[in-house]
């Protein structure tokens, strides 16, 4: 019961199991429970069928109902989703980036009271990333910290996030997965710095490989149908399909033999960090798909 005394429910739908017909039947079915509700629908660019009845709900929606659309990247050419982006209140849910996530944190300081300079600014974002919990979460530390004071410097942050909070290896496995040799070394280097076994930075560079397979096997399928069968949250899969496309079948056997090779020398007292550099070279350096799109180094 909501604090105005009033039911409240969401009905959640997957878009490659239901078709527009469906989705319409269940807004227009109404419920003895709740006088509000709201129906999600993720991957909703994975609805199929006629959309037949969708003009006339716009004109006439039920009351009291909210109905959400995740969409990774609808596909403007059909007249559904033009329909769908005249009618609808449009949120766009990408991460925040450069400028905007910069301007987000710092914000968000202000907001507390707090203040931080540039290169401690650098540092938090450089070592976190893009992910806003985790971010305000080490702000909550760095407050907790300061015992008092308001403005942080790159040695604060330093300390607080201490080898604990290393940046997480899927952006490692990202690097990988995108060919960027460069910077996948750098990563490297700094998991190994910050105390990462070998044997798990292996296996987050071979999941990495295996999504990159299974992305070329499912070229044909829709957004929605990659996320779930991979499943990575929607806005992920458009960097996952970009970087499928750098991959042939031959550089990605040549490149899982690169860490079958680093996972045997590893396993017989090799040094991990030559083993591993070995294997990130190799695999980033073979043979790319003809016309795919080169990642700037």
């Amino acid at each position: 019961m909501g604090p105005d005394g009033r039911s409240e429910s969401v009905q959640t739908l997957r878009g490659d199991e239901t078709t527009w017909t469906r989705l319409l039947d269940v807004a227009r079915t109404g419920s003895l429970f709740a006088d509000r509700r709201a129906v999600l629908v993720r991957g909703a660019e994975g609805l199929k069928g006629p959309d037949d009845g969708l003009a006339e709900y716009f004109k006439d929606p039920t009351p009291g109902l909210t109905l959400i659309l995740l969409v990774t990247k609808p596909d403007k050419r059909k007249p559904v989703w033009k329909r769908v982006l005249e009618e609808a209140e449009v949120v766009s849910a990408e991460p925040l980036k450069a400028r905007s996530l910069r301007g987000h944190v710092g914000e968000e300081l202000r907001r507390r009271g707090l203040a931080m300079d540039e290169e401690a600014l650098d540092e938090l974002i450089e070592r976190v990333g893009q992910d806003l919990r985790r971010l305000m979460g080490e702000i909550d530390k760095l407050q907790a910290f300061a015992a008092g004071r308001s403005r942080f410097t790159a040695d604060d942050v330093a300390a607080v996030l201490g080898r604990g909070l290393a940046r997480p290896l899927w952006v490692l496995a990202d690097a990988l997965a995108s060919r960027q040799r460069e910077l996948a070394l750098r990563l490297l280097d700094e998991a190994l710095e910050e105390g990462e076994a070998g044997p798990y930075i292996l296996a987050a560079l071979h999941r990495s490989l295996r999504q990159m397979g299974l992305v070329r096997s499912l070229r044909q399928a829709s957004w929605g149908e990659i996320a779930s069968r991979l499943r990575v949250p929607p806005f992920k899969v458009k960097d996952l399909v970009e970087a499928g496309q750098l991959w042939t079948e031959d550089a990605l056997q040549q490149a899982l033999d690169a860490l079958g090779k680093a996972d045997r020398q590893i396993k017989n007292s090799a040094d991990p960090r030559v083993a591993l550099a070995a294997a990130v070279v190799r695999a980033c350096g073979g043979p790319r798909a003809t016309g795919a799109p080169r990642k700037g180094r």
